[in-house]
């Protein structure tokens, strides 16, 4: 009898593994989906709302508006606490309005400028071997039902998150971001929202039309450059696990300098590192760090390096000290 107890307790071990392999697999399909709808609703869902951005001891309230019209999308973001401020974004154009300075900032090509955004989910077929997917609990943000879902990274080159996803309509409604030992760096939260089907109200029309900036302006956008002899022979020595190449350019900025943007990206997190000619007034070397977007720069050769990204800032600090220029042409 005590020989055949060991030997159930044995086999319900043996069957045990396979099964919790097999959950976590599932589970981890069915975060990727949850992922996927939330990056398509980003591009395609209109809306408005009013959310908390929240790190330490700061608290900012924002309004946001979200119109996809035929051009693409427009979203304007308004601060209703702490220092006025506008900044605006179409397909064409980044506008910066500074309500205390009466100075309007016109910058970059509006697609070319977020970037970023497009390529933070190229990967998420691979992410769970650098992170950890869980789905949680379902509960209420803003009055909507909403999916919370768990990513906790696998090491310590990046951040863990926690995303509560609108069961609907697929946009993020609340999120917070993890350090590697759990503490909460930085928050966000919608107080209310309103969702547009096909059919936007007639103010988002009214606003989607008179916010269209004018093409002849086109000449303060960033813009990409030929290739020449410098181009394109800045080569980054390490980058950590999962990060892969997803964009290199070289653009022209406002005043018509020439700089390198190269962006690393996990299949989450994305990393750009910029470079260009040092200014007269000399480089800057040091790190910045405003929630979890962190900043490493440092002064090579006669160029300025800037490396920036929502990672922790060892990882951009290992990043920019890999940075060096080749005299030869590298093919990526």
């Amino acid at each position: 009898m005590q020989h055949a107890s060991y030997r159930f307790s044995a086999l319900l071990l043996l069957f045990s593994i396979p099964m919790g392999i097999s959950y976590a697999a599932d589970e981890s399909v069915l975060v990727k989906a949850w992922l996927q709808k939330m990056v398509k609703a980003e591009h395609t869902v209109s809306y408005r709302g009013t959310f908390v951005y929240r790190h330490r001891d700061e608290m900012v309230v924002m309004k946001i508006v979200r119109a996809r019209g035929e051009q693409g999308m427009f979203e304007q973001l308004s601060s209703l606490s702490g220092r006025a401020g506008d900044v605006v974004r179409n397909p064409d154009h980044v506008r910066c309005q500074l309500a205390s300075s009466d100075i309007s900032l016109l910058s970059g090509n509006g697609e070319r400028m977020s970037e970023g955004e497009k390529v933070l989910h190229v990967g998420l077929g691979e992410i769970d071997r650098y992170y950890q997917l869980s789905l949680a609990e379902v509960s209420r943000v803003a009055g909507r039902m909403s999916q919370k879902i768990a990513i906790i990274p696998r090491d310590e080159f990046r951040y863990g998150y926690h995303l509560w996803i609108d069961q609907q309509s697929g946009l993020l409604l609340k999120s917070a971001h993890l350090s590697a030992s759990g503490e909460v760096l930085e928050q966000m939260i919608y107080s209310e929202i309103e969702i547009f089907n096909n059919t936007l109200p007639v103010d988002l029309r009214q606003m989607l039309s008179d916010n269209v900036i004018d093409k002849t302006q086109a000449s303060l956008s960033s813009k990409p450059v030929s290739d020449h002899d410098e181009a394109n022979n800045w080569v980054v020595k390490y980058i950590p696990d999962g990060f892969k190449l997803v964009s290199y350019q070289r653009l022209l900025n406002a005043q018509q300098a020439a700089y390198e943007h190269i962006v690393f990206s996990d299949g989450l997190a994305a990393v750009s590192v910029f470079i260009e000619k040092m200014e007269e007034s000399g480089a800057f070397n040091g790190v910045s760090q405003r929630g979890v977007m962190n900043a490493y720069l440092a002064a090579i050769d006669d160029y300025q390096v800037v490396v920036m990204g929502e990672v922790p800032l060892m990882t951009l600090e290992l990043i920019g000290q890999s940075v060096h220029h080749s005299p030869v042409m590298v093919t990526h």
